[in-house]
């Protein structure tokens, strides 16, 4: 049997976005030719959006229903083979996995459902995971056998946490854990990747009208936004420009330690300053900066330098409606989905 890759999407911090990031992972992998074969699971135990959401995408005229199915140690879970590209899995109780639990439905799920079902298992390409949690609950059982290629996790950091950036220590203590199950002490410079997305502006004051008035234009931007958008995508397309990826302790001091010390100053000085303009245009001059110096592709840093109010609302047109189309898909997330599109293929291309 093949080695699936697969993406765990984590955040320090719930609403930052990691449903929509799942979503446009999954829509990639199909939308490649050929399709890749894609096992979405979805282990958000506050919500399961995810799966709401990828249920409703139609292949064809033949609607897949849910089909229940026991895991070991992980209990009754639900599964819908939507197509030949497209599985779905979610546990039936909304509650935390452990991290023994969460790779347990990750490498037994289809193999579990095929057994019940008495068919063929499926056998991904990518699988992609939707988990509502902080990385460092992952921490694994370094004796651990896993017929898996090497784990990625897609970490959110949000700058409304900032003690997080504070407190490296238990994210540096679950990596070296998947260092030493691994046996590779690089594991973090391609398999941690560091999303960085900004803060939505003035939440409250934006009706839903105007978010979906203003979805398909390049909306809310911020100071220094556009330089790294274009700094960015000039060096994610240009493949003369060689990539490179950086360990924890790297990005650690290279980008959290002058943001936070850049916090500190705002917070003492001029805390009249402190808004979300203000710290996004912390984060986004940081990694500018960053990008300048190292001028190369990085390989496990994603910025999202601009908001795009609409995700939300994208994920909930999709739940809401009674099917859609890949396409439909792409069209609702728009330039989200070309700026996803753009670091994964790099990504995935690389050696």
């Amino acid at each position: 049997m093949k080695r699936p890759k697969t993406i765990v999407v984590t955040s320090n911090k719930g609403g930052s976005g990691k449903t929509p990031i799942t979503i446009n992972i999954a829509a990639w992998g199909l939308s490649q030719d050929p399709p890749l074969k894609v096992l979405a699971i979805d282990i958000n135990h506050t919500n399961q959006d995810l799966f709401q959401a990828m249920r409703h995408l139609r292949f064809t005229d033949e609607r897949k229903y849910e089909t229940t199915f026991s895991l070991e140690g992980v209990g009754t879970a639900h599964y819908i083979p939507l197509s030949d590209t497209l599985h779905l899995v979610r546990p039936q109780i909304f509650k935390p996995l452990t991290s023994e639990q969460m790779l347990r439905i990750v490498t037994e799920s289809a193999s579990a459902f095929a057994d019940e079902q008495e068919s063929t298992p499926f056998e991904p390409d990518l699988i992609v995971v939707d988990s509502n949690y902080c990385f460092p609950i992952f921490r694994v059982d370094v004796d651990m056998k896993l017929d898996l290629d090497p784990l990625t996790f897609m970490n959110v950091w949000s700058i409304t946490s900032p003690h997080e950036l504070r407190l490296p220590k238990e994210y540096r203590m679950t990596i070296n854990s998947f260092k030493t199950l691994y046996n590779d002490p690089d594991w973090d410079k391609k398999h941690f990747i560091h999303v960085f997305s900004i803060l939505e502006k003035d939440r409250t004051l934006t009706s839903e009208m105007m978010k979906m008035i203003s979805r398909r234009r390049g909306i809310y931007t911020v100071p220094g936004s556009d330089d790294l958008a274009d700094l960015y995508r000039k060096i994610a397309e240009d493949e003369k420009v060689d990539s490179e990826g950086y360990s924890f302790d790297h990005i650690q001091l290279k980008v959290f330690s002058p943001i936070l010390a850049e916090i500190d100053s705002l917070v003492m000085e001029s805390p009249w300053d402190y808004s979300e303009d203000i710290l996004n245009a912390r984060w986004i001059e940081r990694i500018n900066i960053f990008l300048t110096q190292t001028k190369k592709f990085p390989l496990n840093v994603l910025p999202l330098p601009h908001y795009y109010p609409f995700l939300r609302k994208s994920v909930v047109d999709i739940i809401l409606r009674e099917r859609v189309d890949l396409e439909l898909v792409r069209l609702l997330f728009s330039d989200f989905y070309k700026w996803m599109d753009m670091y994964l293929t790099r990504f995935f291309n690389e050696p």
